[in-house]
């Protein structure tokens, strides 16, 4: 397919649906999500951010009502993913030591922990036998 604009080539456009470009153009696909990228760390995102049970997310959560705050647990555990991909900078170690009552070494040794337990994850995850007994045991517990 792939119409022509103004002098250059747009891949994806159709010179006869305008309308059906917009809606398959790889801009709004990437900006809804809808790319189905057969690995999702591909992009540093995991799907299952927001409510995988990680190490560092377990102990936020665990700090957090140990020092009896009002909170919600979403305050600290949107920590969790971010620092796997991007480290805690010194910043937000400080933040969390001050929201879960905790220290800052306590914070460092908490996401070196998750660091670690991702680490052994990842190893797992790179044996292909592993990965397709973990595709069919996700085929068998999605069934109808």
């Amino acid at each position: 397919m792939g119409g022509s604009g103004p002098g250059f080539d747009v891949p994806g456009y159709d010179d006869h649906d305008p309308a059906r470009s917009a809606r398959d153009s790889p801009f709004r696909r990437w900006l809804v999500g809808e790319f189905d990228n057969p690995e999702p760390e591909y992009d540093d995102y995991d799907p299952a951010w927001r409510t995988q049970g990680i190490v560092f997310r377990r102990w936020l959560v665990d700090s957090l009502a140990a020092a009896d705050s009002d909170l919600p647990a979403e305050a600290v555990t949107c920590f969790a993913p971010a620092n796997r991909y991007h480290g805690l900078s010194e910043t937000n170690a400080e933040l969390l030591a001050i929201l879960t009552s905790t220290t800052v070494d306590m914070v460092r040794a908490a996401h070196r922990a998750d660091l670690k337990d991702w680490a052994r994850e990842q190893e797992l995850r790179d044996q292909p036998g592993l990965a397709v007994l973990d595709a069919d045991l996700d085929r068998i517990r999605h069934r109808p």
